[in-house]
C-alpha cells in the first residue's frame, strides 16, 4: 500500500474541517432565518411545519443516494459536488415568492445536505483510522463553529437592514470558494468506511435490543435540537415580539451552549461516566427549555437556548460512542443503524412545533412539548451503562497513513 507524507494527511485533514464548517455555517444560516422565508413566501404555521418536515425526508434519501453512489465513485467526488449545491442554494432562496417556487429549491437543498453529511462522515472516519486515534469530534466542532457564524452573520445582515439577497448571495460567494479551493486536498479513492463486511462478504450481524433505548434518546434528541435551530426564531418572532435580528440569534446560541459543553465534555465523561453525563446533560436542557418557556423576553431566551445546548452537547456523542460498544466486530453497523433516529428526530421536531402552533396552540405550550421529551432522557439514561454492551472481540485494521484504500459499502 502506498504511503503519504504526513503532510498530505495534514492536508486531508484540513480540507475535511473547511466542508464541516461551511456545512454548519449554510445550514444555521438557513435555519435561522425560517421566519423571514415564511414571511416572504406567505405560508402558514401548517405550511411551515410541512416544509421543515420535508427536509430530513430528503436528507435522508441524500444520504442513501450518496451511498450507493459509492459502488462507483468516491466520497470526495460526491462530496466536492453536494457541498457547493448546499451552500449554493442560498443564492436562490431569497428570489422566490411563494411555495411552487420554493419546493424544487427545498428539495435540492435537502438531497444536497444528505449528501453532504454522509460524504463527510465518510471522510472524518477514513481520517480517524489513518490517524489511529479519536478526532472526529473536532470536526464536529468545526461544524458547531460554523453554525454560530452562520446565525451570526445572519444576525448582523438583519441589523445592518440588507435584504435576505444580499446576505445570503455574500455567503454563499465565500462557502463555495473554500470548498473549490478545499476540494482538491480531500482524501483520495475513499469511499465508505463505515460499513465493513466480513470476508464472506456477509454484514455482521448487530441485535437491535441492546439498541433500542440508544435510538429512541438519539430521537429526542433530536426532537429537542430541531425544535430550536429551526423553529426558534419562529418563537421569538411570533410569541415574544422580537425582531428579526434576535430571531437569527437562536441558532448561535444554542451552538455556543453546544460548544461549551463539548470543549470539556470528554474530561466529564472520563470522570463520572456516560450514565451520570446523559442524565444530568438531560436535566440541564429540560432547565434550559423551561427557562425559555417562562422567558419574558428575547434575551432571556437567548439564555435558556444556550443553556439547553449545553446540556444537550454530550447526548448524541455518547450516543454515538454508545452504540458503537454495542458493535463486538468495530463494523460501524451500529453507528450507521442509530445515525438513521438522527433523521427522525429532526423529522419529528420541528414540525411537531410549528404544528402545534398551526393548530392554534399557544408558542409556550408548543415549545413546552420537546421540554418534556428531552426530560424523559434523565429515565432512560441507565442504556449507557458499558455493562449492557457485548463484549468486543475485535476491532478494524488501521490503514497506513495516507493510503487509499476503500473498504465494501452496504450496497456493494
Amino acid at each position: 500500500m502506498p504511503q503519504v507524507e504526513p503532510g498530505g494527511l495534514t492536508r486531508n485533514r484540513i480540507a475535511t474541517f473547511v466542508f464541516f464548517g461551511v456545512q454548519g455555517f449554510a445550514f444555521s444560516l438557513l435555519t435561522s432565518k425560517v421566519s423571514v422565508i415564511q414571511k416572504q413566501l406567505h405560508v402558514s404555521d401548517g405550511t411551515l411545519a410541512v416544509l421543515l418536515a420535508l427536509v430530513p425526508v430528503l436528507a435522508g434519501v441524500g444520504s442513501v443516494l450518496a451511498g450507493a453512489a459509492m459502488r462507483w465513485t468516491t466520497s470526495a467526488a460526491v462530496l466536492r459536488i453536494a457541498e457547493p449545491t448546499v451552500i449554493g442554494v442560498l443564492v436562490i432562496v431569497p428570489h422566490t415568492r411563494n411555495l411552487y417556487q420554493a419546493m424544487p429549491v427545498l428539495m435540492v437543498f435537502g438531497l444536497a445536505v444528505g449528501a453532504a453529511d454522509a460524504t463527510m462522515n465518510m471522510q472524518a472516519c477514513g481520517l480517524e483510522r489513518r490517524y489511529g486515534r479519536s478526532i472526529i469530534l473536532a470536526f464536529f466542532g468545526l461544524w458547531a463553529a460554523g453554525a454560530i457564524v452562520g446565525s451570526g452573520w445572519g444576525a448582523l445582515g438583519s441589523a445592518a437592514g440588507w435584504h435576505l439577497s444580499v446576505t445570503y448571495a455574500v455567503a454563499a460567494v465565500v462557502g463555495v470558494a473554500a470548498t473549490l479551493y478545499a476540494g482538491p486536498m480531500l482524501l483520495k479513492n475513499l469511499r465508505d468506511e463505515t460499513i465493513v463486511k466480513d470476508a464472506e462478504g456477509r454484514l455482521p450481524h448487530i441485535p437491535w435490543r441492546p439498541m433500542l433505548l440508544l435510538c429512541v434518546v438519539m430521537t429526542l434528541a433530536y426532537i429537542g435540537e430541531s425544535s430550536i435551530t429551526a423553529a426558534g426564531s419562529d418563537y421569538l418572532t411570533k410569541g415574544l415580539k422580537s425582531s428579526d435580528t434576535f430571531g437569527g440569534l437562536v441558532v448561535g446560541a444554542y451552538t455556543v451552549g453546544q460548544v461549551l459543553g463539548r470543549f470539556r465534555g470528554d474530561l466529564a465523561v472520563q470522570r463520572f461516566g456516560n450514565v451520570k453525563v446523559v442524565r444530568a446533560g438531560a436535566v440541564v436542557c429540560a432547565a434550559g427549555f423551561a427557562i425559555v418557556v417562562g422567558a419574558s423576553g428575547p434575551y432571556m431566551a437567548l439564555v435558556g437556548f444556550l443553556i439547553a445546548g449545553f446540556g444537550l452537547s454530550p447526548l448524541v456523542p455518547v450516543a454515538f460512542t454508545a452504540a458503537y460498544a454495542n458493535d463486538p466486530t468495530g463494523s460501524g453497523v451500529a453507528v450507521a443503524r442509530i445515525n438513521v433516529f438522527n433523521y427522525l428526530g429532526f423529522l419529528l421536531g420541528a414540525p411537531l412545533v410549528t404544528g402545534l402552533w398551526g393548530a392554534g396552540v399557544s408558542h409556550r405550550e408548543g415549545m413546552a412539548v420537546p421540554m418534556v421529551m428531552i426530560a424523559v432522557i434523565v429515565l432512560l439514561a441507565y442504556a449507557f451503562d458499558p455493562r449492557r454492551a457485548p463484549v468486543r472481540t475485535g476491532g478494524l485494521p488501521t490503514p497506513a497513513v495516507g493510503g487509499a484504500e476503500t473498504v465494501p459499502t452496504l450496497g456493494t
